[in-house]
Order: structure tokens, then C-alpha cells, then sequence
């Protein structure tokens, strides 16, 4: 069927199989080519995708183009950056609108690392909530909307680089962790290894929290799609991002037991850590950043401060203060450790807001290199 041809359609059901078929392989195309831009040495090319795109988003991609290839510059300086890359397209809606669709979907795409080591993730990966509206001209398909779904607080992944966050403060009322790397001096006052939590490396040791049962959960849960979520939990993506849900919930599944409810106890009392059936029958400290980071680490001393962020070990916490205005914005969490001595040769953090699995911690330091970092053990 030609669409451009055609009266508007009332329903997805009125779209024919092979224009479904033919939208989602260039929906495809299009994100594979995308992230290809992360890997390649032909730096010359002045396009983002051979898929056709209308003069609405061209420049718009141009703009992506040479933030993407920015990017990939950093990520080979601080890790190699990557070698190779997978996208999918799943759970696709179509919505056509006259002579064009919309598919809203989620992309899955996964990175694979540049070096690969022997003791660390091969690959990261995120899930990414996206909306491409695609018109049938006289020419064929053309591409006329990208719209990546970002709620507040939700970060980029690196083939979608933002701007740099523009920093407020200069000087934090807390001691932030380094993120520097060790010193030769620090490296021979350094522990000796292995540095791992009881239980992680396999061993018979009773420990005060399940540290597997978080990892496993972590890794269960992550995404990179709604079907991956665990339904006995509301979502906050999209009202200032659910990661700290999702730090409280990992937690939460090795032991950490909740501290009062509602409606005995203030939802502002950062001594409090509850779940509820609703909003407002949750404590703040279980989905807010800020208020957690005062409930772990002061009021019920269940995390201890660690001094620099890459002396952080598997099912440590990581949270950031992007603006630096002394208010926590992200909580991240550690599923991955290269190295064994005190301090790590790498670290790979996962999170909600956008759903990411195992990115680098120097790729993240690298996309937000001024921004404040506090380090728990948990």
C-alpha cells in the first residue's frame, strides 16, 4: 500500500505488514548506524545514516554527528572506547498520522569494549524509550522525527550525547570521593588484595547482608524494557528519574530492612526508609537521591564512606552531583570490577534513568568530569 497515496489511517491495524516490516528495518538501520559511529575510523564521512531524512532533522543530525564523534574520541583516550556494536528494536507501536507513522519502541543496543578483560563485562548496554516518525514521500520512506524519551534526570547514553551539564557551585559542604587515579605513592601504601565483599567471590562467609542477592537483582532488573521491571514496584521514570527506586530496591533485596511506614512516620525524616502503596505513603529517602545519601550513610550508618571512587568494589553505591549545587542528582550501582587490588583498573555501574548495564565508570567520569562523586560500601 502506498501511505502517501492513501486516505489517513484510523488505526494501526490499517498499516500493512510489509510497511511495518519496512519501517522497523530502517528504524533499525538507522539506530545501528548510529551507534556504528562510536567504532569507526572513517571520520570523514559528513553523514550520520544512509537511511533518507527530511530537511526537518537534518540538522538536528548534523549536530549529533559531531557530538557522537566527539565522544568517541574521549571514550578511546580514557578505555579504548568500543569495537563493535548490536541494536534492536523491540516492542514496537505503530501510530500512523495521515501520510506518516510514528513507531514508539524501546531501542536495546549494546556496546562491546574495545579491551576486552578477562575478569569484566564484555559489553555494556542500555534501553532507550524512542519515538521515530517516518513519512511516505514520492521518493519512498523518509525519516522526519527523532524524539528520544527523557524524563528529568534521566542521562544520555553515549550514542545520544547531551551538552555538558553546567556546573553551579564551588565548593561542596561534604567531602566528595576522588575520582582521580591512584598515585604511584598511593599504589605502594595500597592494601593487599583480594578486595571483594563476603560471599561475591564464592567463599563460605556469613555476611550481614546478602551481597549475591543484590547483585543478581541488579543484573535481573535492569531492563533494557518494562517487561524487565519488577511489577511489585512503581516506576518514577519520568518525575526525576527512578534510580534511586532502584538503588533502594537492589538493597533492599540483600537484607536491608525498611526503617518505620506510613502513617506513623514523616515521609521527610531521613532517620525514616519506607515503601508504600503510593507516593505519598513512601518515604522520601527511598526514591530521592539526596535524601537516601543521608539516610544510608548518617542516620542508619548502613553505608561507610569510601575516600575514591575507584576503591569501590561490587555492590557498592556511586552517587553524583552533576550541577554541584549540593543536592545529590544520580545513584548508580556497581555490578563489575576489573582488577583485585585495593584500588580497581575499572568499574561498571548500572542504573535506571535511561535503563544502562554495565557502563564503564571512566566512561561516565569522562561525560561528567566536574560533577561531584560520593562513594558508599554498602
Amino acid at each position: 500500500m502506498a501511505l502517501g497515496a492513501s486516505p489517513a489511517l484510523a488505526n494501526p491495524d490499517q498499516l500493512a505488514a510489509a510497511d511495518r516490516a519496512q519501517l522497523v528495518s530502517l528504524a533499525q538501520r538507522y539506530l545501528q548506524e548510529r551507534a556504528d559511529r562510536l567504532t569507526t575510523d572513517d571520520v570523514t564521512a559528513n553523514h550520520l545514516t544512509s537511511v533518507p531524512v527530511g530537511a526537518a532533522v537534518q540538522g538536528d543530525l548534523a549536530a549529533d554527528l559531531a557530538a557522537i564523534d566527539a565522544r568517541r574520541d574521549v571514550l578511546r583516550k580514557v578505555n579504548g572506547g568500543h569495537a563493535r556494536t548490536e541494536v534492536a528494536v523491540l516492542d514496537t507501536v505503530f501510530t500512523p498520522r495521515g501520510s506518516s507513522v510514528e513507531l514508539a519502541f524501546t531501542e536495546h543496543t549494546k556496546l562491546y569494549f574495545a579491551r576486552v578483560r578477562p575478569d569484566a563485562p564484555k559489553f555494556e548496554e542500555y534501553g532507550l524509550a524512542r519515538h521515530l516518525t517516518f513519512t511516505n514521500t514520492a521518493a519512498g520512506w523518509e525519516l522526519t522525527g527523532d524524539v528520544v524519551e527523557r524524563g528529568p534526570g534521566d542521562l544520555a547514553p553515549d550514542t545520544d550525547p547531551s551538552a555538558p551539564v553546567t556546573t553551579k557551585g564551588s565548593a561542596p559542604t561534604r567531602s566528595p570521593s576522588a575520582v582521580s587515579r591512584p598515585t604511584d605513592a598511593q599504589l605502594r601504601a595500597a592494601a593487599p588484595g583480594p578486595h571483594v565483599k563476603a560471599g561475591l567471590a564464592g567463599e563460605d562467609v556469613s555476611a550481614q547482608y546478602d551481597y549475591t542477592a543484590m547483585l543478581n537483582y541488579a543484573n535481573r532488573y535492569w531492563g533494557p524494557a518494562e517487561s524487565n521491571y519488577n511489577g511489585s514496584y512503581r516506576t518514577y521514570g519520568g518525575v526525576g528519574g527512578d534510580c534511586t527506586n532502584f538503588i533502594s530496591q537492589i538493597v533492599g533485596s540483600g537484607g536491608w530492612t525498611t526503617v518505620g511506614s506510613w502513617p506513623g512516620d514523616s515521609r521527610s525524616d531521613n532517620s525514616k526508609w519506607f515503601y508504600g502503596d503510593f507516593t505519598w505513603t513512601t518515604s522520601y529517602s527511598w526514591p530521592a537521591a539526596e535524601n537516601w545519601y543521608w539516610f544510608a550513610g548518617h542516620e542508619s550508618r548502613r553505608t561507610s564512606y569510601v575516600d575514591n571512587v575507584w576503591k569501590m568494589l561490587v555492590t557498592d553505591v556511586l552517587q553524583v552531583d552533576f550541577d554541584r549545587d549540593d543536592n545529590i542528582s544520580h545513584s548508580l550501582f556497581v555490578t563489575g570490577r576489573s582488577g583485585s587490588d585495593e584500588f580497581a583498573d575499572e568499574l561498571f555501574m548500572t542504573y535506571h534513568s535511561n535503563n544502562t548495564h554495565n557502563k564503564p565508570l571512566s566512561s561516565f567520569i569522562a561525560s561528567a568530569p566536574d560533577a561531584w562523586y560520593y562513594a558508599h560500601r554498602t
